[in-house]
């Protein structure tokens, strides 16, 4: 079995705190193998028990009831992961300042193919695919081109991961492989 990525949305912010142990609990609760988790974020690299498609939607359900609220839970496959990592629009960013680089996962296929990111400052943005990619030059923490914003004009939910993190998650993957 390909092993799969899954990353948990608002984990860890406004009080809705899921600690690491939990979270593999949960994945082993629910036959998973080969669990790891990558910083105290909600992100998880598994081997899957059953069709990699029903990890999402059983975490996401095994979480919520334990911790009584809802955790949505987004998972990409490695073959899905490492065609987002190959088509990265910003090769010249990744290079030099990858720690503002962002991917966005969504729950879907965006509702647009391109936005302007221009009101917001200087960030940069490309969609492929259920992932939009962010260049934030100045930084995140600052600026106004933030998760909601980008759901709202997508009409779906996501989950964000700076670009260290997406390959350190590929590279977990690749050893379960």
């Amino acid at each position: 079995m390909s092993p799969v990525i899954a990353l948990l949305r608002a984990a860890n912010v406004g009080g809705r705190t899921i600690k690491a142990a939990q979270l593999r609990a949960a994945a082993e609760g629910l036959g998973h193998t080969e669990i790891t988790t990558y910083v105290n974020s909600g992100n998880l690299v598994l081997v899957p028990h059953g069709a990699a498609a029903s990890v999402g939607p059983d975490l996401s359900g095994a979480l919520s009831a334990e911790l009584g609220f809802d955790v949505p839970v987004l998972t990409r496959t490695l073959p899905q992961w490492d065609r987002i990592v190959a088509r990265v629009p910003f090769t010249d960013e990744v290079a030099s300042d990858p720690s503002h680089l962002v991917l966005y996962c969504w729950d879907g296929t965006p509702k647009v193919t391109s936005f302007d990111p221009t009101p917001y400052g200087n960030e940069k943005v490309a969609f492929a695919g259920d992932e939009l990619y962010a260049y934030y030059p100045d930084g995140i923490g600052r600026s106004k081109l933030t998760l909601p914003v980008l759901e709202k004009a997508t009409g779906r939910s996501g989950t964000a991961r700076n670009w260290n993190t997406v390959l350190a998650l590929q590279r977990l993957a690749r050893e379960r492989a």
